[in-house]
C-alpha cells in the first residue's frame, strides 16, 4: 500500500511533466527558434571553468592581487560573452521539413530538412542536427549521427538525418534536436522540434524472396472477351527468357541455337492482349500456408517488386489481393506505390484499422 500511494504522485507528477512538454512543444512541420523554445547550460568545460574562476577569484582576494582581478574579470567576462553569441548562434534559425518517402521496415528512413538564416550580417556555426537518441561516440552513420551545418548569412541549407524503421504502418516522426556549442564550448545552447507529418513505412522485404508464382496466373475478364483464334497456349514473336515463364513458351529449337552461339534462352511472346494477369494472393498464392501474417506480408511487397520490373519488361500486369481488401491488375510506378501503401495499413479483419508506430 505504502508503495502504491509514492507510485501515484510519481505518476501524477510524470504525466504533468509530460503534458507541460507537450504544450511547449506542438507538432509542426516549420519550426522557428527563439527565447520560448531554446535551452542553454554550461558544459562540463564550462563548470571546470566556473570552478577555476572562482578559484581564481577568490585567491585574488585573498591575497589583493590587482593583477589576479583584472584576470578574473577578464575571464569571467569572456564566459558571459560566450553565453550570449552560443544563445545567438541558434536564435532565429528556421527549420523546415521537406517531403518524405515512404521505404520498407528495417531500412533507414532519410528526413530531409531545411535550415534557413535569416539574418544578413550573422553567420551560424557549429551547428549539430540529431533525430531521435544520439548514436554512441564515435558512430559516423546511420541513424542518430549528428550532422554538421553551417549557415552564411541570408542562406539556405538542406541536410538529411537518419531515422531506423522497425516495424510496417504509419510512423510518427522522432524528436529533432538541434545544439551548438560555438564559439568557446563553454555552454551548449539546443531546441526540440517535433515533425507533425507522418509517413508511412512498407513491410519489411523478404529476404531470399522466391520467384513469382507465374502459375497462378489468370487471363483478365476485359481480356478474355476480346479473345480471338489466337489464345495464350499458342505464343506468337520471340523474345529472350524471363524467370518464371512457363515451359510452353520456350522455343526449344532456337534456344539450342542460342545456346550454341554463347546467348540464353530463347521465350515466345504471348499474343498482343493475351498475357495472363499475375495475381499476388495473401492466402492462395503458393507457400502462404506455413508463413505468419507479418511474414507473407514481405513476401508479397518483395513480390510486387519483382512484378513492377517484369511488367516494365512487357511482363504481365499484376494485382494484389488480401482478405477484404484487393488492387485490381495494372501496372507503373503508381499501381506499385498503391499495392505498397495496401499492405502497409492491411490489418487482419477485427482487428486495429491501422498499425501505428511512434520514435522517441
Amino acid at each position: 500500500m505504502m508503495m502504491r500511494a509514492w507510485l501515484s504522485p510519481m505518476a501524477a507528477i510524470q504525466q504533468r511533466w509530460s503534458a507541460w512538454w507537450a504544450a511547449r512543444l506542438p507538432r509542426r512541420d516549420q519550426l522557428t527558434l527563439n527565447q520560448r523554445n531554446l535551452y542553454i547550460l554550461p558544459t562540463k568545460a564550462g563548470w571546470s571553468f566556473a570552478v577555476v574562476f572562482l578559484v581564481l577569484l577568490l585567491a585574488s582576494i585573498n591575497e589583493q592581487i590587482n593583477l589576479g582581478y583584472a584576470l578574473s574579470f577578464l575571464l569571467g567576462g569572456a564566459s558571459m560573452a560566450a553565453l550570449y553569441q552560443t544563445h545567438g548562434n541558434l536564435h532565429g534559425v528556421n527549420l523546415r521539413l521537406l517531403s518524405l518517402r515512404s521505404v520498407h521496415a528495417g531500412q533507414v528512413l532519410r528526413i530531409g530538412i531545411t535550415l534557413s538564416n535569416k539574418h544578413k550580417q550573422l553567420g551560424r556555426f557549429g551547428l549539430q542536427i540529431t533525430a531521435g537518441p544520439k548514436a554512441p561516440e564515435g558512430t559516423t552513420e546511420g541513424p542518430g549521427t549528428p550532422q554538421h551545418v553551417e549557415l552564411d548569412p541570408g542562406s539556405d541549407c538542406t541536410v538529411e538525418v537518419d531515422v531506423a524503421t522497425h516495424q510496417r504502418g504509419w510512423l510518427t516522426l522522432p524528436r529533432i534536436t538541434i545544439d551548438t556549442r560555438f564559439p568557446l564550448g563553454l555552454f551548449r545552447a539546443w531546441a526540440y522540434w517535433l515533425p507533425q507529418t507522418e509517413v508511412l513505412i512498407w513491410p519489411a522485404l523478404e529476404a531470399n524472396a522466391p520467384a513469382l508464382p507465374y502459375e497462378h496466373r489468370v487471363v483478365a475478364a476485359e481480356h478474355a472477351s476480346r479473345t480471338t483464334s489466337v489464345s495464350s497456349e499458342m505464343p506468337e514473336g520471340l523474345r529472350d527468357y524471363r524467370r518464371g515463364d512457363p515451359l510452353r513458351w520456350i522455343a526449344w529449337k532456337k534456344s539450342s541455337q542460342a545456346l550454341a552461339s554463347g546467348t540464353g534462352l530463347v521465350s515466345r511472346e504471348p499474343a498482343q492482349g493475351h498475357s495472363p494477369d499475375l495475381w499476388l494472393d495473401f492466402e492462395h498464392s503458393p507457400g502462404m500456408s506455413s508463413l505468419d501474417a507479418e511474414t507473407r506480408l514481405s513476401r508479397l511487397a518483395s513480390w510486387l517488386i519483382q512484378a513492377e520490373l517484369q511488367a516494365s519488361a512487357q511482363g504481365p500486369i499484376y494485382g494484389l489481393r488480401l482478405p477484404g481488401a484487393s488492387v485490381a491488375c495494372s501496372a507503373g510506378p503508381h499501381h506499385l506505390r498503391h499495392c505498397l501503401d495496401t499492405l502497409a495499413t492491411w490489418s487482419a479483419p477485427g482487428s486495429a484499422s491501422q498499425h501505428h508506430s511512434a520514435l522517441a
